[in-house]
């Protein structure tokens, strides 16, 4: 680069006799060759840890038995030229296959590189083995840690084709995750596969995680495609899973035109059936003196939170957003509880819809849920947001535990261009006086006729627009009815479509409640039928409510709990409760004023 740089601003010789008068031919030659190595001047003043990439190293599985395969991932961020050196893997794996892959992309305003190495790994010994980190053109990848244990013995393990179950639980509690794995091993490349999805009556299932690798059992080599799947029980009892069927597809044994049909494309081939074995778990129930609201079985539960700007910021008046993230290992987004604030006097909280996210892995599924909220201080001083705590279950102890984020404190300043509040009335009121007085005595006498010309007009504008504005609300009134009557035909026409809904369709039945029951109290925030249940105090009705709910979790039509006779009673149910006059509470403003005076 400095070559080129030096070649770009090489001059050409001077002349001999150059004019006094005009200036060097090579001037203007000079200053066009700067703009051409502009580029250049600025590439090498760049530092060169920006130009550098991180290295990265990932395995698809962390624990695997003797005689099993993995696949370890090194990628560098940029072209490569050479390897790493993967020698120090000799000690406790045996590599069997290395890979290598470059990708470039170009567009969308910037360019990235990157270059990838794939070794698939076998281990020599049980135990805790490790991957050793590596260093590739100044930069360090981390270690990782490999449980490698005993080859578990299989009943079939002479067979050229079998399934192997796994579940890492037989005895959950209701709404627990359990993470149940099945194994394809063909001893025969298998050229294809597949198989239906996953469904347990009375549980929830998520497809989790879906890998490939060797293994080898008995001393016989087979290939495995490991499934796994999380599945969530709703009931408490006996939870059955019924078996799996795998169709997959082999080479034939005698590849010519008459033995299982001939591709003109390719060699023939072998359909093969396999199926997994039934099983059966025990679902318990919730542990006694553990409300429902309370109730997350979870491997870990963690809280986070983040501001929208530094806490030593805030003024009174001026809202700062506060996000707060909820994740917890064996649960989905949607199981986790919202984050209700309660009023305080030093703060007004204005809460937006949250955002909930579920990730998957080999180990199940992670739920987050992000509730950000809009928090308004309402005087100055030293002020303290209260803490937030959530009680869970660990599946790991078997113990209720609590999770929470302290209380801050947080330094609020005066809104800019106030004061404090004075000390006392008398204080006030001549502060108040001695302005005006001032005022008025420094003000020039045609500025006083000024404002009472302005104020004489501004009394005669109001008065016109008064006038127009009584005859436009004349007319207005005879040709539109009023907000609350349309409001009214709207919850009517909205409870005629709930009568109309079918005790067959849950999902459309039950967005019918809460669409009529919007329009009956719409100063309430109504998100779910949970809501729905608090205002109507009716035990009957919140057991059809939450019998709604439970059977658009089901499966299959048979194992639905809500008929056409619970329909008619809950048709009735809410028909009696629109009937009944609005309580107090149901025509005061859900939220505060945003700003407070």
């Amino acid at each position: 680069m400095v070559t080129a740089l030096s070649r770009c601003l090489s001059l050409p010789p001077r002349s001999a006799s150059p004019s006094a008068s005009s200036p060097p031919r090579w001037c203007p030659l000079l200053v066009w060759r700067l703009v051409l190595c502009l580029p250049l001047i600025v590439l090498m003043l760049l530092p060169l840890p920006v130009l550098a990439d991180e290295l990265t190293a990932s395995v698809d599985r962390t624990r695997i038995a003797l005689g099993e395969t993995l696949t370890l991932t090194l990628r560098y961020g940029g072209q490569a030229l050479g390897e790493p050196d993967f020698s120090d893997l000799d000690k406790h794996f045996e590599i069997l296959s290395t890979q290598r892959q470059s990708q470039l992309s170009f567009g969308g305003g910037s360019d990235s590189s990157s270059t990838e190495w794939r070794l698939t790994l076998m281990p020599r010994d049980t135990g805790t083995l490790l991957i050793p980190s590596f260093r590739f053109r100044g930069e360090v990848s981390d270690a990782l840690q490999i449980e490698v244990s005993e080859q578990a013995v299989t009943a079939d393990a002479q067979q050229p084709f079998f399934v192997e179950t796994e579940i890492d639980t037989r005895n959950p509690h209701i709404h627990e995750q359990v993470v149940i794995t099945f194994r394809v091993h063909s001893a025969q490349p298998l050229l294809s596969l597949s198989a239906a999805e996953l469904e347990v009556p009375g549980a929830r299932v998520v497809r989790i995680h879906e890998t490939q690798y060797q293994r080898t059992v008995g001393g016989r080599n087979y290939g495995v495609v490991e499934l796994s799947y999380a599945l969530f029980p709703e009931r408490a009892g006996a939870l059955e899973i019924p078996a799996l069927r795998f169709r997959g597809e082999v080479p034939a044994a005698d590849n010519n035109f008459r033995s299982f049909g001939f591709s003109a494309f390719g060699q023939s081939r072998k359909p093969v059936v396999m199926s997994s074995a039934p099983q059966t778990l025990e679902v318990l129930p919730r542990p006694d003196g553990i409300p429902a609201t309370q109730w997350l079985p979870s491997k870990g539960l963690s809280l986070a939170q983040r501001w929208s700007r530094e806490l030593d910021e805030l003024v009174v008046g001026e809202p700062v957003t506060r996000s707060v993230i909820i994740s917890a290992q064996g649960l989905q987004g949607a199981q986790l509880p919202s984050l209700e604030a309660e009023p305080h006097d030093d703060f007004r909280f204005y809460p937006d819809q949250p955002r909930i996210e579920d990730s998957v892995s080999n180990s199940g599924v992670v739920g987050t849920r992000i509730e950000s909220t809009a928090i308004i201080p309402t005087r100055a001083g030293e002020l303290v947001l209260p803490e937030i705590r959530i009680k869970w279950w660990d599946t790991v102890s078997g113990e209720e535990r609590e999770t929470r984020l302290d209380a801050i404190t947080v330094q609020v300043a005066h809104a800019p261009g106030t004061t404090p509040a004075p000390a006392s009335a008398d204080h006030a009121s001549t502060s108040s006086a001695t302005p005006s007085q001032s005022v008025q005595g420094t003000l020039p006498y045609w500025l006083w006729l000024s404002l009472l010309a302005n104020l004489v007009l501004a009394l005669l504008v109001i008065a016109f627009g008064l006038l127009w504005w009584k005859q436009r609300r004349g007319s207005a009134e005879s040709a539109t009815t009023s907000p609350g009557a349309t409001r009214r035909n709207a919850e009517q026409a909205a409870f005629r479509h709930l009568r109309q809904c079918s005790a067959e369709q849950p999902a459309e039945l039950r967005q019918a409640v809460l669409q009529w029951a919007r329009l009956r109290w719409p100063q309430r925030r109504l998100a779910t039928l949970d809501d729905v249940i608090a205002i109507s105090e009716d035990p009957a009705l919140a057991g059809l409510l939450k019998r709604l709910d439970a059977s658009l979790y089901s499966r299959h039509r048979d194992a639905a709990d809500f008929g056409a006779q619970d329909l008619t009673e809950l048709t009735n149910r809410l028909d009696h409760l629109r009937r009944q006059p609005p309580k107090p509470r149901d025509t005061q403003p859900s939220l505060p004023d945003l700003y407070p005076t």
